[in-house]
């Protein structure tokens, strides 16, 4: 008979993406690491998604966490997201395990209510029998505030959806009418992603910036702005001769440095958070607002001393790697 794992996330897109069995067209990011994780246990064990723990735009913070509160699945395992680790409690009838991408505590503000929040959660964080995250920055982090058995499954991917045609270049350069010029990807339309300073920086060479999102929220920025289907999206990141990520978040990763990589596209980034990681160990370049100019400059002259190795770098972390890594340790927790 197999183990029972019962995950735990506030996010009604990755219950809805669990039970399609498939990625909705909404979900990214860390939602989609979350998904992919809850699949590969879904592969081995019985995995329910705690339908207790997904919290509605309409619930009232009391009520939802009193239900999330007071439900104690039945479980040999219980994964839980950072939300479910500070509303719910510790299940005693089960492995604990606490995913944790990344921490904004320094962007989150100040309030008393984040305050509680992060005292909360590291309080949590503590009790787990095992803390997940995707990138040795963060594991660092947390062990240094007490958490003892933390492990890193890096985000993965399959490398053959980002193989293409040479001419869904050509046919996606017409379709959008984008001037035979190199093109500068910048990326999510969004202050925090720091496409200002990206552009502010790059405004005076001629290349052809791009920024990408479902909404643009850089609306006043000078820049191509388009919204892409996910094969269109790939297909930018082919077409663009770099890729500048000035992410003022502290990111758990980047999902879309490793993606660009992943098509043999270099990529100038903040290396904020776990970025940083990514980006020494695949020989891409880490560089300051004051420098995001000048090291453009070096990548698009010598474009192939940052192809192989960012693509090489990346390649390892496929499914195989990712669904093997999370069903041995979940094992690996519950003996089996």
């Amino acid at each position: 008979m197999s183990a029972k794992v019962v995950w735990q996330t506030k996010s009604p897109i990755v219950l809805e993406s669990f039970k399609q069995k498939k990625i909705t067209s909404i979900i990214k990011g860390g939602n989609v690491y979350n998904f992919q994780a809850a699949i590969a246990l879904a592969m081995k064990f019985d995995v329910t998604i705690d339908e207790s723990a997904i919290k509605q735009d309409h619930h009232n913070v009391l009520k939802y966490y009193l239900r999330h509160r007071l439900n104690t699945p039945q479980a040999d395992v219980t994964v839980k997201e950072n939300y479910p680790v500070v509303v719910g409690a510790i299940n005693k009838n089960s492995k604990n395990i606490a995913l944790i991408h990344h921490i904004d505590k320094i962007n989150s503000g100040q309030s008393y209510g984040h305050k509680v929040f992060f005292v909360e959660l590291f309080r949590k964080l503590r009790k787990m029998d095992l803390v997940i995250t995707v990138s040795e920055y963060w594991k660092i982090f947390l062990e240094e505030h007490g958490c003892k058995n933390v492990k890193v499954i890096y985000n993965s991917f399959v490398p053959e959806d980002y193989k293409i045609e040479q001419n869904d270049v050509v046919e996606f350069r017409k379709k959008y009418s984008i001037p035979d010029r190199p093109i500068v990807y910048i990326g999510n339309a969004h202050k925090q992603k720091g496409v200002y300073e990206a552009y502010n920086a790059l405004k005076g060479l001629d290349v052809e910036l791009i920024m990408t999102e479902a909404q643009n929220m850089a609306s006043d920025l000078p820049v191509r702005f388009l919204s892409l289907s996910r094969k269109e999206f790939i297909t930018l990141l082919h077409a663009s001769e770099v890729v500048v990520l000035m992410s003022k978040l502290m990111e758990g990763w980047n999902r879309v440095a490793h993606e660009a990589l992943l098509c043999n596209t270099p990529v100038v980034g903040s290396g904020t958070g776990g970025m940083g990681e990514l980006l020494t160990k695949s020989k891409q370049i880490i560089t300051t607002n004051e420098a995001i100019k000048e090291n453009v400059e070096t990548v698009l002259k010598n474009r192939n001393k940052y192809i192989h190795v960012g693509y090489d770098y990346v390649k390892q972390f496929d499914m195989n790697y990712f669904n093997s890594t999370w069903q041995q340790t979940v094992a690996s927790l519950i003996g089996k």
